[in-house]
């Protein structure tokens, strides 16, 4: 997972996500140290059409276990604003 790069070989990060025409949800969690949220603030930036949706949770990484509801109703909100 560290060495993972969505953009390398596809001319950078910006390249790669310009060519996503749907509209992707990214999910950060707040206190998440593998994946932090400024990654995944970034992250939606690169999106033509990115949303982002925050957990709050002190679990870190594991915070969507802990709080699936949010991340169904995240969900469901996103797919039903799409169809």
């Amino acid at each position: 997972m560290d060495t993972y790069d969505i953009g390398r070989g596809r001319g950078g990060k910006k390249n790669a996500l310009d060519s996503v025409l749907v509209p992707a949800m990214v999910l950060g969690i707040d206190s998440d140290v593998l994946y932090p949220l400024k990654d995944q603030e970034d992250l939606v930036e690169l999106f033509p059409n990115g949303e982002l949706r925050i957990i709050n949770s002190d679990a870190g990484y594991d915070g969507f276990l802990f709080d699936q509801t949010l991340v169904a109703n995240y969900t469901s909100e996103f797919l039903n604003s799409h169809d």
